[in-house]
């Protein structure tokens, strides 16, 4: 068969299936898979190596220190290997009374799915298992050598992804890694991301008495809420600039490609702000524009502060500890254990050593070069699929652990 044709019968194949396509889907979507508290891990993994196995795909679910990678493989021997890298966990679904329909009760809306996992990441795993039925059930085989590594720890930050793959380097070696885990840009095309984000996650807290006073005793009994505050202040000031010693030193500047691309990206900055219900953006570090500052600046975001009495009317209460979890997203040249340590190191200069900060989530930058030969071959693919030209991003705000790749693999 001629690609035409094949593509021809494919497209019937899935037109003829897509009934049973999306009841199959909303089985994986009702399984729960929050990794965060552990819930249905075990259970949605054996489903997605069962699911995998139905389609051709030689699957297996491998232990890690926590959540178990489920890692299949496909294909001839011959030609190009890609790895596919996903993950089957979800973020939780809380706060539940904003959902309009149940969060693991997946339905149909106005032409669009709406369920915990639709997007992030459980379709798109789903798509690649269903391009395998579909072209062994036209072609009679895939035309590449297919890997593919889905763990269920991605929305905790990927803890045992690392060694999972220092372990099985052998196993994974590929000419290609690639993750489908994004959204379609604004303006309706899709969307080739290169990069991603570096992550630092701490959680900070400070102390004062054993345990919770009465708040007439403010006159003498330190409240950690305003120690916090102060501290917090200490470590981003009201111009959004990050006071940090040597926090921006070692920020890659974008190379001339990788503007012009940027340049080129579609933006309407005033819908952006009406979106987002705020009078403006904030202004950049060294220049302005939302898609250059989300791409290329580092970020410390303040993602929650808990203390003392926060519910219904009042409590006079002086709280014995106050804690605040910071995000700080990173980009290349950043290395994330040296921003922690800069982290702690400028809070005791300032006077808060007994602020206690603990790390998290701790993930390196990664960045595809736009000149790579796989650029132009995906964003042909995208372009014959979509039938429109895809939006080309050099790095996105998000962070990830693609970097594991590039790191442990070489790719």
């Amino acid at each position: 068969m001629n690609p035409s044709e094949i593509e021809t019968r494919l497209d019937a194949y899935i037109e003829d299936n897509r009934e049973r396509f999306l009841e199959e889907l909303f089985v994986f979507l009702r399984q729960p898979s929050i990794s965060t508290r552990d819930e249905g891990m075990n259970d949605c993994a054996g489903l997605l190596a069962r699911m995998m196995g139905e389609v051709g795909i030689d699957a297996s679910v491998m232990p890690t220190g926590r959540h178990p990678v489920v890692y299949g493989e496909i294909g001839t021997g011959e030609g190009p290997t890609v790895l596919v890298y996903g993950h089957y966990d979800v973020q939780p679904p809380e706060p539940l009374d904003l959902w309009t329909s149940p969060p693991f009760e997946p339905e149909i809306r106005n032409g669009k799915i709406y369920g915990r996992g639709t997007s992030d990441n459980k379709a798109q795993i789903f798509i690649y298992l269903k391009a395998v039925e579909a072209l062994r059930a036209v072609t009679g085989d895939v035309p590449l050598n297919f890997r593919f590594l889905y763990e269920g720890e991605e929305e905790i930050g990927s803890p045992s992804l690392k060694p999972f793959v220092e372990r099985h380097r052998d196993l994974l070696q590929a000419d290609l890694t690639y993750f489908s885990d994004s959204h379609i840009h604004e303006s309706g095309r899709p969307m080739l991301i290169l990069g991603l984000k570096g992550m630092v996650y701490v959680e900070l807290t400070a102390r004062g008495a054993r345990i919770d006073q009465h708040s007439m005793r403010a006159t003498a009994v330190p409240n950690p809420a305003w120690r916090l505050v102060r501290a917090l202040n200490a470590i981003k000031g009201p111009d959004e600039l990050v006071r940090i010693p040597g926090f921006y030193e070692d920020v890659r500047p974008l190379t001339n490609l990788e503007r012009e691309t940027i340049a080129r990206i579609p933006v309407d900055e005033a819908a952006l702000c009406d979106f987002y219900g705020i009078e403006g953006l904030l202004p950049g570090r060294v220049e302005d524009g939302y898609y250059l500052n989300l791409i290329s600046e580092p970020t410390c975001n303040i993602a929650g502060i808990e203390s003392g009495y926060t519910g219904d009317g009042t409590k006079t209460v002086l709280p014995a500890v106050a804690r605040a979890k910071l995000d700080m997203r990173l980009v290349p040249g950043q290395d994330p254990e040296v921003i922690f340590d800069r982290l702690k190191s400028h809070l005791a200069a300032e006077g808060f050593g007994d602020i206690e900060v603990e790390g998290f989530n701790f993930l390196s930058p990664s960045r595809t070069p736009i000149d790579h030969p796989a650029v132009e071959t995906i964003t042909g693919a995208l372009r014959d699929a979509y039938g429109l030209e895809p939006v080309v991003f050099p790095g996105i705000g998000g962070a990830g652990p693609n970097y594991v790749f590039a790191e442990v693999l070489g790719q």
